[in-house]
């Protein structure tokens, strides 16, 4: 997910700061500042590196208890539980973030962001019941 995630954002962003940068050129006749190129050479990195790194730790969060348990630290029983605690306190304070950002009620975009993903889970779940096998 994470080198999808950095290609994916890499390839869509240069394409819009690309149309961006021949936009400006066109509204000045080509007469636009060098530091606008760079500018946009960063932020086509600074995305794509974002985009790639959220899904690969978020995924190593979550599969954490699982490494442990595999090397006999923990129990898999608990690895699931801790696992599910890891991933449902993630998504909480995801939600929080999002509600400052929004100005909004962060413990209201916390609630939603776990409630989006108990219905993400159950989702798989009855996908994997019924065609999964």
């Amino acid at each position: 997910m994470g080198v999808s995630g950095f290609f994916g954002a890499f390839m869509a962003e240069k394409a819009e700061r690309e149309r961006h940068l021949k936009d400006m050129e066109e509204a000045t006749k080509n007469r636009v500042d060098p530091i606008h190129y760079d500018a946009a050479r960063f932020v086509v990195y600074y995305v794509a590196l974002i985009d790639g790194l959220s899904p690969a730790l978020t995924a190593t969060i979550s599969l954490t208890p699982f490494i442990l348990a595999a090397i006999k630290i923990i129990s898999i029983s608990n690895a699931y539980f801790a696992s599910l605690a890891l991933s449902m306190a993630s998504l909480f304070l995801l939600g929080i973030y999002l509600g400052r950002i929004a100005k909004e009620n962060g413990w209201l975009y916390g609630v939603a962001m776990i409630a989006v993903g108990v219905l993400t889970a159950l989702i798989i779940f009855l996908i994997q019941l019924f065609l999964g096998g």
